[in-house]
Parts: structure tokens; sequence; C-alpha cells
């Protein structure tokens, strides 16, 4: 009796092999799949953290915004003998603003490698550009900026304080002598030094204004790309 070639030791020998590389490549294949969909998932949850973020960074923009706009209001009324003065020329212009960076989410994308399954090219690019860019931008003009409100503090306590009354929730105001407040209006150092402090914070209220415009395009991409 003739031999069937599906009895014979070769063939069942190259067919134990043809199954174990098919149930490797296929357990492969479901792994692969598994490990996209989890770092798919883990993107979604990293993108809607990054939106909390954005929306801290959007709060906290808005309020440095009319904070350096109140400053250089202060600036100009100090400096602007029509105007009778008040304490709150000088309380509410030494100062500064100090920049809280909300990034740990995008960190999170970009250190779990989550960051390049965003399908979006042009979601990847502006994240890129907002949080290396934007906040390199911002975190530069706040140093510049605490290095003129430093340098204006030099020269400021060279003048008597003759009190300090702390305003919970509001600004402290500092109370100069009298003869010393006439001393300050007409200190023309002090003037050039507050006039170049008030050029930074303008720059800092341009970056400020850009980078809110940029966070109202990546919250529409972000939740695009969440709803893929």
């Amino acid at each position: 009796m003739k031999k069937s070639i599906f009895t014979s030791p070769v063939f069942r020998y190259v067919f134990e092999i043809i199954v174990i590389v098919f149930s490797v490549t296929l357990s492969f294949y479901i792994q692969d799949v598994l490990n996209k969909r989890e770092k798919i998932e883990e993107k979604n949850r990293g993108l809607q953290g990054v939106l909390i973020e954005l929306e801290k960074d959007r709060k906290g923009f808005e309020y440095a915004d009319s904070y350096n706009k109140q400053r250089l209001s202060y600036i100009d009324s100090l400096f602007d003998l029509s105007y009778s003065f008040k304490s709150l020329y000088i309380s509410g212009m030494w100062s500064n603003f100090e920049m809280l960076q909300n990034k740990r989410y995008f960190d999170g994308l970009v250190s779990t490698g989550a960051l390049e399954f965003i399908e979006s090219k042009q979601l990847q690019s502006e994240l890129s550009d907002y949080y290396n860019f934007h906040y390199t931008q911002i975190k530069t003009a706040v140093f510049t900026d605490n290095l003129s409100f430093n340098r204006f503090s030099d020269r400021l306590t060279n003048y008597k304080i003759d009190s300090v009354a702390y305003n919970k929730g509001s600004l402290s105001e500092h109370h100069f002598n009298p003869i010393d407040v006439k001393l300050i209006r007409n200190d023309a150092k002090l003037k050039s030094s507050a006039l170049d402090w008030s050029l930074y914070i303008n720059m800092e209220i341009d970056h400020i204004n850009s980078a809110k415009k940029k966070i109202l395009l990546l919250k529409e991409l972000i939740n695009q790309e969440i709803k893929k």
C-alpha cells in the first residue's frame, strides 16, 4: 500500500514547524496590537492631562496679563507728577510675576513614547512649539523681569519706609516717608530703571498673549485627537 505524504515523518515535522512559527507570529502580532492599544489609551490619558494643565496655564496667564498691565499703570502714575501720589503706585510695581510650569503630563507623553502615537502631526508640532518655544520665551521674559525688579528694588531701598500694611488677598502697602516720596518721584535714575523695566513687562505681556492663542489651538487639536 502506497504511503500518503500526509503520514510521512517529514510532513509531520514540517507541519509542526509551520504551526509553531504561525503560533509565535500570531502571538507577537496580538501582543503588538495590545501594546499599540495600550499606548493609544496612554496617549489619550496623557492628552486629557495636558488639557487640564493648559487650563491652569490659561488662568495663570490671564492673571499675569492683568497684573502686568496694572504694574505698567503704576509705573506711569508714580513718575507722572500730575497724579496725586498713592502708596499703591510703589507697592503695586514693587513686585514681579513668577511663572509656574504645568507640563508634567506633556513630559510623561515624551518619556513613555506615547507622544509618537498622536496621529495628528500638526498637534505633535504645536505641542512641541508650545512647551519648547513659548514656555522658554515666557521664562526668559520673567527672568529679565526679575532682574529689573531687583535693580529697581536695590535703588528704592535707599529711601525710608515708615511702615508696611499687610493686606490679605491684595497688595500690601509700603508707606514711605513723605519727604522721601518727593525724592522718589523725582529720582531720574530710579525713573530710568522703572521705564527700562516696563519694556520687559511689555515683552512679557506679548509672549503671554501669544501663548494664550496657542492654548486655544492646542485645546481644539487635542479634542479632535481624543475623539478619533
